[in-house]
């Protein structure tokens, strides 16, 4: 299977549902596809997954929402997570691997904004230590939603080669590390701003966050969870012996990053 044409790039967000039960069977395979086949960016920090299905919206849409509106779904998939470093772009890793996982199955997403993560893990009257990382509102689509799909940054807009601000011929890539970066540029962002990019050298890549003051800190590091988790899985889906990301800094050259710029993780090609 293609993982780049046939998954990520179905995968749209959706702010219409349809008045459609998802079915146990369902949320058994996205239970099963956690546990067993999903991989964590940080292995050390502990995560469960719980689904809340109906009549948690009233309660929730008080602290958490998109934009201020918190999308009413059939169901709503929330990640709880140790807090510890990195766990926000750990929690997005994990839950845009279950977003495709539900595209997969048919099913369509919406990342929600935490506007209070104390005030939600009270709303869910959630029964666990661990914090609210991150909501997503899933269901089928209402068919009469005919909401499209919104413009993302190009390939040449997110990328760089070999120091920032540097162009790169696209030609000379290969056609995996084409299509991964292809799915960075399609990943799900805070208003779909998309502040970030990539610096392509011959042995690696390297996550850059951009300055933007509209997205908050929460949401910029799931962001780039939901960035790694992209480029990484359609690697992955053609070279499975691919590195993970990894946090620690880039020592062995000079990205030449301007000071409003940050420097988040780097991963091998």
């Amino acid at each position: 299977m293609n993982y780049y044409e046939n998954i990520v790039m179905k995968r749209h967000s959706c702010r219409g549902f349809a008045d459609k039960k998802v079915d146990d069977d369902v949320l058994n395979e996205l239970l099963t596809y956690y546990e067993d086949e999903e991989s964590d960016l940080v292995d050390e920090i502990g995560t469960e997954l719980k689904f809340y299905i109906g009549t948690v919206w009233d309660e929730l849409k008080k602290s958490v929402g998109y934009n201020g509106f918190c999308i009413k779904a059939p169901a709503y998939m929330v990640i709880f997570s140790d807090v510890a470093d990195h766990y926000l772009e750990n929690a997005g890793y994990i839950a845009q691997g279950l977003t495709l996982k539900m595209t997969e199955l048919g099913l369509s997403a919406c990342w929600q904004t935490i506007n209070d993560a104390d005030e939600a893990k009270k709303a869910l009257e959630a029964d666990t230590d661990k914090a609210v990382a991150c909501v997503v509102a899933f269901g089928y689509r209402d068919p009469y939603n005919d909401e499209k799909a919104v413009s993302k940054k190009s390939l040449d807009e997110m990328t760089d080669g070999f120091t920032y601000g540097r162009d790169i011929d696209t030609d000379l890539w290969y056609n995996s590390l084409e299509d991964a970066l292809r799915a960075v540029c399609h990943s799900q962002s805070f208003q779909n701003l998309q502040p970030y990019k990539i610096i392509v050298d011959h042995d690696q890549i390297a996550l850059i966050g951009l300055p933007d003051g509209m997205t908050s800190e929460a949401d910029r590091l799931l962001n780039y969870g939901i960035v790694m988790f992209n480029f990484y899985a359609v690697m992955w889906s053609v070279r499975p012996t691919t590195p993970k990301w990894s946090f620690e800094p880039v020592t062995d050259r000079d990205l030449k990053l301007p000071k409003d710029v940050t420097y988040v993780a780097k991963c091998k090609i």
